[in-house]
């Protein structure tokens, strides 16, 4: 594949900007969960109720993924990152004019599909600019803003929430996403990208796409972690709190060190990605390592330990996402579309697992008076990467290929 050339010194701002979207989408991502307490007292609610604040982003991933990948090549890339963008700034502002709880469900599931509808466009949007040796970097990239809004969210929402109050926080998230949004807006670039083809042909594309294997296991994959890191934000900070005495701010300061260890490990992986041509090593041993340090941040939580344990967990759920979000772009190549199916279906069936994983723990936790179960169960089932990524063809290529 050649060089591009139409925007080879203008994609690193093209990278920039896509970057700030992805670090205002972690801000508000999991910023919930640190102050669910202050959530259940505010809005009366029950620990299963209070868990759908968490799970409702990703529940739109279910009924949305497909419809959004459609959209990827019917609009193009330029004006599907514009609008997810756009919805997703625009609710998250509004969370300050609400005292519904119903509403605020409401406002947090569109911003859920304001992400859904840039995430397929990325990929697509990324294979038009860089070289393939640079994909897994810029993937990491993209990756590690979002996880830096994840870390900083985790770090300053439950004091700022205690201080100031949850709607001005997180409206203010809200004000800087808007701020992102209008930056795309003036230096984001994408070539065209329009299929013409029948929707009819599309939807039967889209099927035999998602529901090939290699689809199927890089959603598979993810999904594991990904429900993971919804319930380890959403009810660890309770936890803590309810069984160890742990404030809110040392919770959420902790979820703010899972983050930043995640963040290290997309950066080292990232940059390893680029030199070693090998997916699959990057899939399994975070894959296994992933369910023991889970059960660790349970089970250590009145220890010392704790903060190795976390700091391990954070690693092992984000140093494979820079190599599994390149596969698909190994594997086809030839075919941006493809990707952006698979990318949508990664979504989806992450969108299941995230969505349903905090109301089980919550709702465990309400019949059984213990968290533990509920805990104990995702990160087992968190050892689905490892499992796939043994599945999974090797799609890396020599040095002679790239």
């Amino acid at each position: 594949m050649s060089e591009p050339q139409e925007f080879t010194r203008y994609r690193f701002v093209i990278a920039a900007s896509t970057a700030f979207l992805a670090f205002a989408f972690g801000l508000n991502l999991f910023a919930v969960g640190p102050i669910t307490p202050i959530m259940i007292d505010h809005f009366s609610v029950n620990n299963s109720s209070a868990g759908l604040l968490t799970s409702i982003v990703f529940f739109v991933h279910i009924i949305c993924a497909i419809p959004a990948s459609l959209l990827v090549g019917r609009i193009g890339l330029k004006s599907i990152v514009t609008l997810g963008a756009i919805l997703s700034s625009t609710t998250l502002l509004s969370f300050c004019a609400t005292d519904s709880f119903v509403l605020l469900l409401l406002l947090r599931g569109i911003s859920g599909v304001g992400f859904l509808l840039v995430f397929p466009a990325v990929g697509p949007l990324f294979m038009q600019q860089f070289h393939h040796r640079e994909l897994p970097l810029m993937n990491g990239i993209f990756v590690t803003a979002c996880s830096v809004g994840i870390s900083v969210s985790a770090f300053i929402v439950a004091p700022l929430s205690e201080a100031i109050g949850w709607e001005i926080v997180l409206s203010s998230f809200g004000g800087l996403s808007m701020i992102s949004t209008i930056t795309w807006v003036l230096f984001g670039r994408a070539k065209p990208f329009f299929i013409d083809d029948p929707i009819r042909s599309q939807i039967r594309t889209v099927w035999n796409v998602v529901w090939s294997q290699n689809a199927i296991l890089i959603a598979v994959a993810d999904a594991g972690p990904l429900a993971l890191l919804s319930v380890a934000f959403g009810w660890l900070p309770a936890f803590y709190y309810q069984a160890h005495g742990i404030s809110l701010t040392k919770g959420g300061g902790l979820m703010g060190l899972l983050s930043v260890s995640g963040l290290f490990a997309l950066i080292v992986a990232s940059f390893l990605a680029t030199k070693v041509h090998s997916r699959r090593p990057f899939l399994v041993i975070p894959g296994f390592l992933i369910g023991l340090a889970g059960l660790s941040v349970i089970f250590l939580a009145g220890s010392g330990a704790i903060y190795f344990a976390v700091v391990v967990l954070g690693f092992a759920c984000w140093f494979y996402v820079p190599a599994l979000v390149t596969i698909p772009m190994d594997l086809y190549a030839n075919s941006p579309r493809t990707v952006s199916f698979i990318l949508a279906a990664l979504l989806g069936l992450g969108g299941i697992a995230s969505f349903i994983a905090p109301p089980i723990v919550g709702a465990l936790a309400d019949h059984t008076g213990s968290y533990i179960p509920g805990l104990v169960l995702f990160a087992v089932l968190a050892c689905s990467l490892g499992v796939a990524g043994l599945m999974l063809p090797e799609s890396g290529r020599s040095k002679s290929e790239i």
